[in-house]
């Protein structure tokens, strides 16, 4: 495609920004000296291929040398250069592709009812492997932490080309790491994890080894929520599969990771699935129990300077056999407490059911949380 056959009035609308963030995400490098109202960029296997950029929006010919860039851009790819222009008038996101291929969508397009069922199913996907993020566990009760929720009104449907594909743009949260915190956005978390659980589930087919992904040690966005939703979005037809693929945001390539994943569920997948969500619903689930250790570090704020801080804080728990660090939310008055224990050095004890996670442990449904009596004053 030249660039002169993309729509001028939509490339108009790409920013200079968006431009040079999905260059450089790309690994594409600025070369210096170059001023004026255009910034050139050199390809990062060979300096003889240049990107020009423009600068100035209100250039009469903006549209057609920012179509030129998009070209550019795409044949570096190897990827249309509509794909490339859509995802340049995204939002930073991640893009999730949920492409089915069977005798109902054939056409082009499916029933009313079939598409709102995917639609569905691709909403209780997305928000089960986000609660996986937070909390690796065999079945969640209640889909309804506040993150997950606010990952998934983010998202936005977007519009395929061609055939009946339903594209999710999981948009970034964008926001600035914390000393100790997590420096990866909640949503790449969400997008890489539901990608890494739907390639173990089509490997389990293989292997014949389902009973493992009961293990959220190894498989944390594995649930029983998230098969009911895959559920959902199986196609009709012994021959029918769905093809879920992901075009990292360009504002945030993952290090050593393929700029489009795509994995094929057949219908063998979509069979372990189904079986997979009666075992894991009669899981034993985590009973509460009672700890001691200490507090530290305190993550938690408040929402205004009128209001005592409360939210994440980090322990070192002691077990019989082995030490524990775990994260856990504590109200205002927890949270005073465990100031108090931080500031003192003082052990403290609580109770709660605890979630273990490759990355770091979490306590939910705190009951007690006080310091150790002997040490209260």
């Amino acid at each position: 495609m030249r660039a002169s056959d993309l729509p001028i009035a939509q490339t108009r609308m790409i920013t200079p920004r968006a431009l040079r963030g999905y260059a450089e995400g790309l690994g594409w490098s600025k070369v210096e000296g170059v001023n004026g109202k255009i910034v050139a960029y050199q390809s990062p296997i060979s300096p003889v291929r240049q990107l020009i950029i423009p600068l100035d929006e209100k250039l009469d010919d903006y549209g057609e040398r920012t179509a030129e860039a998009v070209v550019r851009l795409a044949q570096f790819e190897n990827r249309s250069p509509i794909d490339v222009l859509d995802h340049l008038l995204t939002l930073p996101a991640d893009i999730l592709g949920f492409r089915e291929v069977s005798p109902e969508s054939e056409a082009g397009d499916i029933s009313l009812e079939h598409g709102s069922r995917l639609i569905e199913g691709t909403k209780k996907a997305l928000l089960a492997v986000a609660h996986s993020v937070e909390i690796p566990q065999l079945v969640h009760p209640r889909l309804s932490r506040d993150a997950a929720r606010q990952f998934l009104s983010r998202c936005r449907m977007t519009t395929g080309r061609g055939s009946f594909v339903l594209n999710v743009a999981c948009v970034l949260d964008r926001t600035v790491a914390l000393p100790g915190s997590d420096p990866v956005p909640f949503t790449r978390r969400v997008t890489t994890l539901f990608l890494n659980t739907l390639f173990a589930l089509n490997e389990a087919v293989e292997s014949g080894h389902a009973v493992r992904l009961a293990d959220t040690t190894s498989h944390p966005g594995m649930s029983a929520n998230l098969c009911e939703a895959l559920g959902q979005l199986r196609p009709s037809g012994d021959r029918s599969h769905l093809t879920v693929s992901v075009a990292w945001s360009r504002a945030m390539v993952p290090g050593n990771a393929e700029l489009n994943r795509h994995v094929q569920l057949r219908q063998e997948t979509f069979e372990l699935a189904e079986a997979l969500t009666p075992i894991l619903r009669s899981q034993p689930q985590p009973k509460p129990v009672r700890f001691f250790g200490y507090v530290e570090s305190l993550h938690g704020g408040a929402p205004d300077n009128d209001q005592p801080p409360f939210g994440e804080v980090r322990l070192r728990l002691f077990e019989t056999d082995e030490e524990l660090r775990a994260k856990v939310d504590l109200s205002i008055e927890q949270y005073a407490i465990a100031g108090r224990a931080h500031l003192a050095n003082l052990p403290v004890m609580l109770s709660g059911t605890l979630f273990r996670s490759p990355r770091l442990n979490r306590i939910e449904s705190i009951r007690q949380f006080d310091l150790v009596p002997f040490h209260k004053e």
